[in-house]
């Protein structure tokens, strides 16, 4: 597999995203693997499941739920810059892996192909944010109900205590995380959204899964 992709390393991507006069290439790259929009490679992948034997997987892709770990636990720095990333699962079995990655490259025939969709023209490229399609039903069903856009951005209380349900905004203050990213995992399925009559909210469950631990206080 890696064949047909020559993989480069970190700093050789992150040059490539710089010669298209892009910002913050770092989080480009991150949000493009997270997409699965470009392929990453790993030297070693070291899967540990709650309550279950090790795997260790050599010379692979790197899944694009893994990115969005990485994204969301604020690693992206340390892997591109070729140290080893833990991303903590959960505690309970049946919940997200513990998962230890090493040696991160990125494949440049498919870094190049996405940079040149986005950003055909060098001299004037300033953005590599993908042109954005019309929605589909499940992002249309994501969007915030009108009650929820009505609510005062500095109102938000925490979770309280035993309760099952948390609202978006509750969400994004108890994880730390903005609202592109609750909506990605939400899409994932890491965060599993419900409704209550017109109100967009999220299990308290699996908040504490992805981040985990007790979020109610």
């Amino acid at each position: 597999m890696m064949s047909f992709h020559r993989p480069i390393l970190p700093g050789k991507a992150i040059e490539l995203v710089k010669a298209r006069n892009l910002d913050a290439p770092e989080k480009l790259l991150a949000d493009y693997a997270a997409a699965g929009l470009i392929k990453t490679y790993a030297l070693m992948r070291e899967i540990r499941p709650a309550g279950g034997p090790t795997k260790t997987v050599r010379d692979a892709q790197i899944p694009p739920e893994e990115w969005a770990r990485i994204v969301a636990s604020d690693n992206i720095m340390a892997v591109l810059n070729g140290g080893t990333v833990q991303l903590e699962g959960a505690k309970l079995p049946g919940g997200l892996p513990t998962i230890q990655i090493t040696g991160i490259s990125f494949s440049e025939a498919s870094l190049i192909k996405i940079l040149n969709r986005y950003c055909a023209d060098p001299s004037v490229c300033t953005s590599a944010t993908p042109p954005k399609s019309s929605p589909t039903p499940q992002e249309r069903a994501l969007e915030p109900s009108p009650e929820d856009q009505k609510r005062a951005p500095d109102a938000v209380l925490p979770i309280k205590a035993g309760a099952l349900t948390a609202s978006i905004a509750q969400t994004m203050q108890a994880t730390g995380l903005g609202r592109t990213k609750i909506d990605q995992l939400m899409r994932n399925g890491d965060l599993v959204r419900t409704k209550v009559g017109t109100r967009a909210l999220i299990t308290v469950e699996s908040i504490e899964r992805l981040v985990g631990t007790k979020v109610g206080g």
